[in-house]
């Protein structure tokens, strides 16, 4: 229908007579419409069907159905029955206020506006010129309102082309009217919150995981057919730990919402922008790798050089980067996210702050340590893992006074593969729980065996940083002793230094319990990690295993021995037993004993041996050795 059409109705239409419908015409609209909301169908076709219907009951009004969007905070089209499509382009983004017309005071009041006639009130002062345009002289709006929780879905807008005032029924129907749209309206905001929730990152509002699996598929492989260049960036935040454990959770979630906007603005234009879990982020960047690598480097100068400020907390940010080129791995989404990430490791493993571009070297290590990953867990899965021991022995005598459990594969499994290979790809993937628990288990084997559980051998097991993390391994490791009959004061957990070992954090917090259920505690490879001296005070160690690498040059270098005697002495100076580890030549062991050393361990008193022939190696041991350590 025309303006002019519209005119023209406002100026020969009489007042109809207040009217009084059949309920069971009402019956049969809102049964209409509500089979539309219940079937799924588009919010606009179910307002649609409801302006059309009222209009049909009330065949001089023309109405109006308002959606209210919370995200921009404007009344948006929803349904019209007669209006013309240029009406309700003027009336979209109408934002609701005090003066807005019967609509947007409406909704800005959240009750019942009449204007029975437009030219007289004030609600309309700014809008005489559209009413004379589509003929309207009186209008009559009603909120919608959810019926869950109250909050403003709409307004359900009846215009008139003369003046007038509702009566009780004209309002009654108002109220029918307006019922079925909201009922319509809560369905669908309903369905959009489920549907931002499956898509959406509920802290920061980016993309999720989801999000990215269903949207990249189609981004690539329209890249890919293209020919344009696509880059996959893994994000990971540096320092944003420490913030997090200074201020609290509360804070920390407020810096990654603010993170995210910065990530939003920067990173433009991108295709994709998902949170990835906790700190970090990944993206989908259109541009060349070298574009997309200056791109990351420069947000990261920005995030380092600009301080952060969360409620008058600071913090300094940046970000280590893992880039690979879509095309370098044929454009599979899996591939490009496993490439990237481990680029980011590299990036902040090597000072942070930087970005690690993906090439074909590192794509082929990549791909070896997820070859070494999947045996691994095939290892695991069919116990497919063959603990050995090396003894650690009292160096006077030669006599066993301990045994370390040491992981090897079975034969025939990961062959060429080193332990410590192993172990680094356990602690990447998450197997090294099990295989913490497993080799645990196989300390405890070994203190039943009759020859010896009488004795008062220690067993030390190797302990990752990785497991401390979790709080849970106190729990597991005191259950998994008990059900075997073990004390707890019989195990060792060997520990190597590491920066994780934060001095005031869970893992100082996890050692602590240990220490509590009655674990002895070994400090490894001491003198070759972080802050040796620091984690004796901080940490409540039992012993000290000084590092192959000292022993190795006893004999060959003065210096050598200061250092071996200096890390004794600190060890003793602590209250500590001092293991001297790699012993292989009897020259090292003299050496060692003149020192004041009293444990060793090497290959000069054992190879690793299976677990099956540690008891007969332990008897064996005592047997041949003078005589046997007090």
């Amino acid at each position: 229908m025309t303006a002019q059409a519209l005119g023209k109705i406002g100026s020969t239409a009489q007042p109809s007579p207040r009217h009084n419908l059949p309920p069971e015409r009402l019956l049969q609209g809102q049964q209409a419409v509500l089979e539309m909301v219940a079937s799924g169908k588009p919010l606009d076709q179910s307002l649609r069907a409801i302006a059309e219907f009222s209009e049909s009951c009330l065949p001089e009004m023309l109405a109006s159905i308002l959606y209210y969007n919370p995200a921009d905070r404007c009344l948006r089209r929803g349904g019209y029955g007669r209006l013309p499509q240029t009406f309700q382009d003027a009336v979209d983004g109408l934002e609701p206020g005090p003066k807005s017309g019967s609509c947007g005071t409406c909704a800005f009041r959240g009750s019942r506006v009449i204007s029975e006639d437009v030219f007289t009130d004030p609600l309309w002062e700014d809008f005489h010129e559209f009413c004379r345009m589509y003929g309207i002289r009186s209008a009559w709006s009603t909120p919608l309102m959810s019926p869950t929780d109250g909050s403003l879905l709409g307004v359900f807008g009846m215009y008139y082309p003369d003046s007038r005032v509702p009566s009780a029924a004209d309002l009654e129907l108002v109220d029918h009217f307006t019922h079925l749209a909201s009922l319509a309206t809560e369905r669908h905001r309903r369905d959009e919150e489920r549907s931002r929730q499956a898509w959406e990152d509920a802290l920061t509002g980016l993309g999720n995981r989801h999000q990215l699996q269903a949207r990249a598929g189609g981004i690539l492989e329209q890249c890919r057919q293209d020919g344009s260049p696509l880059c996959l960036a893994f994000l990971d935040l540096d320092h944003f730990k420490l913030f997090n454990d200074s201020f609290g959770h509360h804070l920390g979630d407020k810096l990654l919402q603010l993170v995210s906007r910065k990530l939003q603005e920067d990173l433009q234009p991108f295709e994709l922008l998902t949170r990835f879990g906790g700190d970090e982020f990944v993206a989908l960047i259109k541009a060349t790798p070298h574009e997309a690598s200056e791109r990351l480097e420069t947000l990261s100068r920005k995030l380092a050089s600009q301080p952060l400020e969360v409620e008058h907390a600071p913090a300094r940010l940046s970000l280590s980067s893992g880039l690979v080129d879509c095309a370098l791995v044929d454009w599979d989404l899996a591939r490009a996210i496993v490439q990237a990430d481990a680029a980011a490791r590299r990036a902040k493993e090597t000072g942070r702050n930087r970005t690690v571009l993906v090439d074909e070297a590192q794509l082929d290590e990549v791909q070896a340590r997820l070859k070494v990953a999947q045996q691994l867990e095939d290892a695991t899965s069919y116990c497919l893992i063959n603990p050995h021991g090396q003894p650690i022995v009292d160096l006077r005598t030669g006599a066993p006074i301990g045994m370390e459990m040491l992981f090897r594969p079975s034969p025939g499994v990961l062959d060429g593969v080193s332990p410590q290979r192993c172990i680094q790809v356990a602690e990447e993937t998450g197997l090294i729980d099990p295989i913490g628990l497993h080799m645990l288990r196989s300390a405890c084997t070994l203190l039943r065996d009759p020859r010896v559980a009488h004795s008062q051998m220690v067993v030390n097991v190797n302990l990752s940083v990785h497991q401390l993390m979790r709080e849970q391994l106190v729990d597991q490791a005191t259950a998994l002793i008990e059900a075997e009959g073990v004390a707890a004061h019989r195990i060792c957990l060997e520990i190597t230094e590491s920066h994780w070992l934060d001095t005031d954090g869970p893992s100082r917090r996890v050692l602590t319990r240990l220490l509590d259920r009655g674990f002895l505690l070994a400090l490894d490879d001491f003198g070759t990690g972080y802050a040796s001296l620091v984690l004796l005070r901080a940490f409540p160690f039992n012993h000290v295993k000084v590092d192959r690498s000292f022993v190795q040059g006893l004999g060959l270098s003065q210096e050598a021995s200061a250092l071996c005697r200096a890390m004794l002495e600190m060890g003793k100076a602590c209250g500590l037993q001092v293991t001297a580890e790699g012993v292989e030549t009897e020259e090292q062991r003299r050496i060692l004993t003149e020192l004041g050393y009293i444990r060793g361990q090497g290959y000069l008193f054992s190879r690793p041996k299976p677990e099956a022939e540690l008891p007969h190696l332990l008897q064996q041991m005592l047997n041949s050795s003078p005589h046997q350590a007090s």
